[in-house]
C-alpha cells in the first residue's frame, strides 16, 4: 500500500480522517426532533487505573498496578505492545474463574487494540504512533476501554489523533457496539439536534464544530454510525466512529476535518432527554 493510501488517517482539513474515508457530504435539513426519551443504557460502574509501563522490544510487558472494581475481585491491567515506533497500551484481566473465557476475553482485547496497525497499513518501522488506554469501567457483566493517541505517517504534513473504543461482554467474550447501547439512526438526529452535547469543546471549537456539523446529513450519519466500533468488517475496514457507555452516557466519536481535531466526542444522557 502507498504512502499516499496511508495517509487515509491523516488526510486535509475536508477529509474526515480515523477511518480513512473522506466524507462527501451534502447539505441536509436537521430532521423533526425525534423521540429520544426510549433510549435506555446501563451505568457503568467507574473502577480503573492508568498504570504506564517501558517498552522496550517488539513484545509486552506487565504493568503492576491492579484496582479492583468495587462490586467484584475481576481485575484489569494495562500492558503495552511496542514494535518500532509504534507503542499500544492494552487492557489485560485476571480473576475470572472460567479462565479459558479469560483467555478468549484477553485475545480479543489485546487484537482489537493493535488491530489499528493492520486496519491502517502502519509502517511499524517509519511511521510513529503512541497510543494510550484507558479502563472505563470493568466488572463481571464488560469491560470498556478507550484508546487516545497519535499518528505520525512518515512524509505526512502532520500527526493525527486518533481515538477508539472497546466494549467486551465477559460473560461471552464478545464485541458490543452501537446496536448494544442505541440506535444509529436516533443518534444521528441527535447530533443534528439543537440539543447534542459534545465533551471538553471550547466555545471557539464548538462554533467550528456546528459549522461543520450543517455539511452531514441524516443519512450519511445514519450510515456511519452503523458501521461504528468493533469487530471490523469482512473488508477489515476500520471505523470512522467509536462509542461507549461512561456512567449511563452514551458517548461516541465524530470524525471531522484535521482543523477541527480529527474527531470530536459526542455525549447523550437518556435521563436528561
Amino acid at each position: 500500500m502507498t504512502t499516499s493510501q496511508k495517509v487515509l488517517i491523516g488526510a486535509a482539513a475536508a477529509a474526515v480522517i480515523v477511518g480513512g474515508v473522506a466524507i462527501g457530504l451534502t447539505v441536509s435539513r436537521t430532521p423533526d426532533k425525534l423521540d429520544l426519551s426510549t433510549i435506555h443504557t446501563e451505568a457503568a460502574e467507574e473502577t480503573m487505573a492508568s498504570s504506564e509501563t517501558a517498552a522496550t522490544a517488539p513484545e509486552t510487558m506487565e504493568s503492576t498496578e491492579q484496582k479492583p472494581d468495587a462490586s467484584s475481585s475481576i481485575t484489569a491491567d494495562l500492558e503495552t505492545y511496542t514494535s518500532g515506533k509504534v507503542s499500544i497500551q492494552y487492557p489485560v484481566v485476571s480473576n475470572l474463574e472460567d479462565q479459558e473465557l479469560q483467555t478468549k476475553i484477553n485475545e480479543l482485547l489485546k487484537n482489537n487494540a493493535l488491530s489499528v496497525i493492520e486496519a491502517n497499513a502502519i509502517d511499524t518501522e517509519n511511521d510513529q504512533m503512541d497510543i494510550k488506554c484507558s479502563v472505563i469501567s470493568v466488572n463481571r457483566s464488560r469491560l470498556t476501554a478507550t484508546y487516545q493517541g497519535t499518528l505520525n505517517v512518515q512524509g505526512a504534513a502532520h500527526p493525527t489523533n486518533l481515538f477508539y473504543s472497546n466494549t467486551v461482554s465477559m460473560t461471552q467474550a464478545a464485541d458490543l457496539g452501537f446496536s448494544d447501547f442505541t440506535d444509529a439512526y436516533t443518534m444521528a438526529g441527535y447530533v443534528l439536534s439543537d440539543d447534542v452535547q459534545f465533551l471538553n469543546l471550547t466555545s471557539d471549537e464548538l462554533s467550528a464544530v456546528l459549522e461543520y456539523r450543517s455539511s452531514l446529513s441524516l443519512e450519511t450519519l445514519t450510515e456511519l454510525f452503523e458501521s461504528a466500533d468493533f469487530p471490523l468488517n469482512q473488508e477489515g475496514e476500520w471505523p470512522q466512529s467509536f462509542s461507549y457507555e461512561k456512567q449511563g452516557a452514551i458517548c461516541f466519536s465524530l470524525p471531522v476535518p484535521h482543523a477541527l481535531g480529527d474527531y470530536v466526542i459526542v455525549s447523550y444522557d437518556p435521563v436528561t432527554k
